[in-house]
């Protein structure tokens, strides 16, 4: 049964087999990307593996940074990755409690401040990042509002924003 664009079925599948086998649910998600040194109008291109394919991402900078801003750039795909992750993880709970939604629409934003990348001074790059949340639905706000602070507690990416990890950076 799909509610909300959400295979429930397979969800459901899913939970139980991770529920008998915890380890099953850990995945590694990866992308690789190359610098293109020749090609001015895209400065970076990564390739993503997904179940259905290999797709390619590319990435420019605006022009104060270089680049040729024809490109989304690597903040864009951030807060894309970010909200993404949060939409799926809201539409996924709403649909896990019966609830159909009408509307689902995220407007993600960041206040970043380039003087630190770019070597001007010392100070926290990212300033601040929104979600703005549009959710229509025969449900009352209060149980929208549930469903938005259980998406918020159970998301990976906002866990990650939350909880910021050292990444391990290699040179080999």
């Amino acid at each position: 049964m799909r509610v909300n664009n959400i295979e429930l079925e397979q969800v459901s599948r899913a939970v139980e087999e991770f529920r008998a086998e915890p380890e099953k649910a850990v995945k590694t998600i990866a992308v690789e990307g190359v610098w293109q040194l020749d090609d001015p109008s895209v400065q970076f291109v990564a390739t993503a593996r997904a179940e259905s394919g290999v797709f390619r991402l590319e990435v420019d900078s605006p022009r104060f940074l270089g680049g040729s801003g024809s490109r989304p750039g690597p903040m864009h795909y951030c807060l894309t990755g970010l909200s993404s992750c949060f939409m799926a993880t809201l539409v996924g709970v709403a649909s896990e409690r019966g609830i159909a939604l009408k509307k689902a629409v995220v407007k993600a934003s960041c206040v970043v401040d380039f003087s630190k990348p770019l070597g001007v001074r010392d100070v926290n790059p990212v300033r601040a990042i929104r979600f703005e949340l549009s959710l229509e639905s025969d449900e009352s706000r209060e149980r929208l509002e549930e469903v938005v602070r259980e998406a918020e507690e159970r998301c990976p990416a906002i866990y990650s924003l939350k909880n910021p990890l050292t990444p391990e950076i290699v040179l080999v």
